[in-house]
């Protein structure tokens, strides 16, 4: 029987400041991944703290490739009561992992980070082909590659077609499909006033892993925190979990907190057992402060999907015409 198994990969522009850690790791809650590819770390070690602090406790495996003066820079993770990753390989470029999930058979995930430069990309390129060689069978391959395939992929004509007509060679050679991206057309911009758009952020996949997951659907996203956009891939019906609670750390600035807290810290005084009374303790807090939060501010993932609701409207609505300072479209050749 399937169970729910999610994929997200993500640029995510430096994990090196604490505040972005926190808005990541409140993004990667929102959506239940089991899986997580991220690039462009920037950081040279990671640890279980550090994977925790970013992506939250339930991903307790992974594996990275620190940054090595412009390659590497590649955090995998996963949750390993879903599905598991086993004989890692490193590349300059990029992570290989044999992937057991707990309801279908295994396949590799090759996910990477892609060069900048002409010379390096056709290296990366060579790379690739030789580790697919060395992993045969079903195979998804995504990341930030820095390439694109066709020329509508950009929004601009600076395009190298050289390097475009080398990747769809190679795409072509190992008879990869090109996962198709429900939502938009680009995945990176510049963010600048006239901003360039490209794709460069996408999932392929061999026939076989294909045919393996027929019903998955890959589908771009919206955040504040990265240049680029978030990819995330569903292979299975949606998972809903039992609900757990969350203190919301921004409740301790709220007007009326410290009467709350003394109004919820409360148990029934027969309960004479420590460890009993102070689950008793915790369980009604919880429950207080559940109801506390949502009639104080209302519903706050609720909100924060909307806000990314209209970051995504207006990503879309970039990609067609230019956008004035304050967020209203203006037309082209106005």
């Amino acid at each position: 029987m399937d169970c729910s198994f999610e994929i997200m990969c993500w640029n995510v522009r430096g994990l090196n400041d604490p505040a972005k850690r926190d808005a990541v790791r409140e993004f990667v809650a929102s959506l239940r991944v089991s899986v997580i590819c991220l690039q462009e770390t920037m950081l040279d070690v990671i640890d279980n703290f550090l994977v925790m602090q970013c992506l939250g406790p339930t991903f307790d495996g992974y594996v990275y490739l620190p940054t090595v003066e412009t390659r590497g820079e590649i955090l995998l993770a996963w949750n390993k009561s879903i599905v598991d990753i086993e004989r890692v390989s490193f590349d300059p470029y990029a992570l290989t992992g044999e992937v057991t999930p707990r309801y279908n058979n295994r396949w590799w995930i090759t996910t990477v980070y892609g060069p900048q430069t002409r010379e390096e990309k056709l290296s990366f390129l060579f790379e690739l082909a030789e580790r697919r060689s060395l992993c045969p069978g079903p195979w998804l391959l995504l990341g930030d590659f820095n390439m694109i395939f066709y020329a509508e992929e950009k929004n601009n004509d600076r395009l190298d077609r050289f390097m475009m007509t080398r990747f769809r060679h190679f795409v072509q050679e190992h008879e990869i499909k090109d996962l198709y991206l429900h939502g938009r057309r680009f995945t990176w911009s510049n963010e600048r006033e006239v901003p360039t758009l490209t794709r460069i952020d996408r999932d392929f996949a061999s026939v076989d892993w294909d045919l393996m997951h027929p019903v998955s659907v890959l589908r771009v996203m919206s955040s504040s925190v990265s240049d680029h956009a978030p990819i995330h891939l569903s292979l299975s019906a949606a998972f809903k979990p039992k609900r757990r609670f969350k203190f919301e750390a921004f409740w301790l600035n709220l007007k009326g907190f410290e009467e709350a807290l003394r109004e919820a810290w409360v148990c029934d005084p027969s309960i004479l057992d420590p460890f009993r009374c102070l689950d008793a303790l915790f369980c009604n807090a919880a429950e207080f402060f559940q109801a506390w939060g949502e009639k104080k501010v209302g519903n706050i993932k609720l909100k924060i999907a909307m806000v990314n609701t209209f970051i995504l409207r207006f990503d879309v609505a970039q990609e067609a015409r230019a956008l004035s300072p304050a967020g209203g479209m203006v037309e082209e050749n106005a």
